[in-house]
């Protein structure tokens, strides 16, 4: 139940062997490196750029080959995936057959480079044939050679876009020029515009020019084939089927390579993998045939690291010691498997600095028993426990992702348990009694426990805060500030709640005993710290003023009070979505009431059960966060992250099942 004990290492050996002993940290997992700073000045850093540039071009090719198979072949999420991520899995011996298929890797990313560059043209060309139709389109009636408009001779020929809004005016325009009549024939029409074939005698080009632009008329260029707009689209269309049956044989081509995509996805990774190891290498400091690291292990692994490195080298030098006062040394949990699910509330707030109390085993209880209190019922708790229970059988989790969905297992687990002594049975769909009672019927009952219960955290905090102390060799500051608090918060909660719990006979005592500790407290604060009699008398008004810290004491125990007010309002949605389920007489002799209480029962449920888990959850972690981290927990401390192996692409399975 604390942080996990570690150690700092330092390995000197035999430059030949350092790629085999970074190798084998990089497989086992558990080492954290440093880069080290050169311990003589004739060490120092020796980095392959060469072969770090080579395996950065290989990965990007694979990269590229990858990413044209996605283009053209997505992958399909499952509903799981969707969460998790897509990968291959494959056994390590699939995994290491693929790794000596290079040769054909590369045969493989040539082709998805060529039917790539071979795509994209046909693409263009298709796009290009695409264009050109649509510019044909309106003049497809256009029965003359686009050659004969050639600008030659005493007559021209114009095509133009004229606006529907245009049209009359243009045509009054036409028809009120001086000299030759122009000739105006409607080839197509359009939403956006009319297309007319305009021609007139060379004299008039510069009025028929004016007429057209301030009508906002667009001349047209079609080209200047000796064919008409007909012929012209006619051999388009031929030619776009041509090019979409190329198009079809490059596809299947690219269907058969898509194949090939768990051998470049099993090489990206191990590319990937080697390329952070080369990288690593040239952070080591090495002299003509020696290397250093150094970095950081747990103790419980340090007998496994010292068996590997031996395997490989036996007379390679490796040191261990104590992490130094100064350090920052990285921290991880090593708690007991039930406590370790709830060590993600704690990774989210913040890591506690190494050497400090891990706050997660005194949480933990609290977490799992508010978790329960406001979500309490049997068939929530059951529905959210088989998802979590489903999901992690199905998906691969690891990290806080992991812990997350085991802690949210124990929470249903604990909603069930509370919704058997609350009778939460989908609320109230089942008349089952209480175990121990109703909080819709006796919501003060809840209330009180609720409060008692932030009682027991809130001084479990102050207790933790004065161990801390203790252990910082401070025991008079952990009697003033710790001890001589919970004293005083006892008396002045007795002094308050002493009629409600049948102890009114000792009414006056507990004045006495308030009286009491309000006056060890000011004293504690006042002569209890060093100075000179003049400076403790001068603290004396400060120290009457601490006592003003009870309001915030009694602000953060009335935060507990929400548990009472979730248990409530998931209770009372739920009751109220079976209301009106009852409402519609569901039975054989009712169907339509049947089929419809059923879909109002399970979505009105379903609501509510994503609704009070995530409540449940927020909430519960809020108190924690506030209320008991904020009485001795300040973290600080940075995660251990250890030189491991990292997959994108695929996954591993070691048992030898894909």
């Amino acid at each position: 139940m604390a942080l996990a004990k570690m150690k700092h290492l330092h390995v000197f050996g035999k430059l030949v062997h350092r790629e085999a002993i970074l190798q084998r940290l990089q497989e086992l997992g558990f080492v954290e490196l440093d880069s080290g700073a050169p311990v003589a000045a004739e060490w120092s850093l020796e980095q392959k750029k060469q072969e770090e540039a080579e395996l950065e071009r290989e990965i990007a090719s694979l990269n590229g080959a990858l990413a044209m198979m996605e283009r053209f072949h997505p992958r399909k999420p499952t509903f799981i995936q969707q969460f998790s991520g897509i990968k291959t899995g494959m056994t390590t011996v699939q995994y290491q057959n693929f790794l000596a298929q290079e040769e054909k890797a590369a045969t493989v990313i040539e082709k998805c480079r060529e039917l790539e560059t071979s795509w994209t043209r046909l693409e263009n060309n298709l796009a290009a044939v695409a264009g050109r139709l649509a510019e044909l389109q309106p003049w497809l009636k256009l029965d003359i050679p686009l050659s004969a408009l050639d600008q030659r001779g005493p007559v021209r020929a114009l095509l133009v876009k004229v606006p529907p809004r245009s049209k009359r005016a243009l045509g009054q325009a036409f028809s009120e020029l001086d000299g030759p009549t122009v000739y105006v024939e409607e080839v197509g029409v359009e939403k956006t515009g009319l297309y007319w074939l305009v021609i007139f005698h060379q004299k008039m080009e510069s009025q028929v020019t004016k007429a057209l632009s301030e009508n906002q008329a667009i001349l047209v260029e079609l080209g200047k084939e000796d064919q008409t707009p007909r012929d012209i689209a006619t051999q388009l269309v031929v030619q776009k089927e041509r090019l979409l049956a190329e198009q079809e044989r490059l596809r299947q081509e690219i269907d058969g390579l898509v194949q090939e995509r768990p051998l470049l996805q099993a090489l990206h990774d191990a590319k990937d993998n080697r390329l952070v190891r080369i990288r690593t290498v040239g952070e080591l400091p090495c002299s003509e045939r020696t290397f250093y690291l150094e970095g950081w292990v747990m103790a419980k692994d340090l007998g496994r690291l010292k068996k590997a490195i031996e395997d490989i080298d036996p007379v390679t030098y490796i040191e261990v010691r104590e992490p130094l006062p100064e350090e920052n040394v990285p921290v991880d949990f090593s708690n007991h498997p039930l406590i370790r699910p709830f060590e993600v509330i704690v990774q989210v707030f913040g890591y506690p600095k190494y050497g400090e109390i891990d706050p997660t085993p005194f949480m933990a209880p609290f977490f799992f028993i508010f978790f329960g209190i406001t979500l309490a019922d049997v068939g929530y708790g059951a529905a959210l426990s088989a998802l979590c229970w489903y999901l992690l059988r199905k998906v691969k989790m690891a990290g806080m992702g992991k812990k997350l969905f085991q802690m949210l297992f124990l929470g249903g687990l604990s909603s069930m348990f509370f919704g058997l002594l609350f009778s939460g049975y989908f609320s109230d769909i089942l008349p089952i009694p209480a175990l121990w009672f109703n909080p819709t019927v006796d919501p003060n009952r809840l209330l009180v426990i609720s409060l008692i219960l932030g009682v027991a955290q809130l001084y479990l905090g102050f207790i933790i805060q004065g161990i801390i102390r203790l252990r910082a060799g401070k025991p008079g500051e952990a009697l003033r500030n710790e001890g001589l608090w919970l004293l005083f918060l006892t008396s002045l909660i007795l002094l308050l709640s002493g009629g409600a719990l049948g102890l009114g006979a000792y009414q006056n005592f507990f004045t006495v005993f308030a009286l009491f500790s309000t006056l060890a407290v000011v004293l504690g604060k006042s002569l209890g710290e060093p100075g000179t009699i003049l400076e403790k008398i001068k603290r004396l008004p400060g120290a009457l003023f601490s006592l003003y810290d009870a309001v915030n004491f009694f602000s953060d125990l009335l935060s507990y009070s929400r548990l009472m007010a979730l248990a409530l309002s998931s209770a009372i949605i739920g009751q109220v979505v079976n209301y009106f389920v009852r409402l519609l007489k569901p039975g054989i002799a009712n169907p339509l009431g049947l089929i419809a209480g059923l879909a109002i029962f399970l979505f009105g449920h379903l609501l509510n059960l994503l609704l009070g888990a995530l409540s449940s959850y927020v909430h519960s972690s809020r108190l924690q966060y506030i209320e008991f981290f904020g009485k001795f927990f300040e973290a600080g401390g940075r995660p251990f992250r250890p030189f491991s192996k990292k997959y994108e692409y695929i996954e591993l399975n070691e048992e030898g099942e894909a």
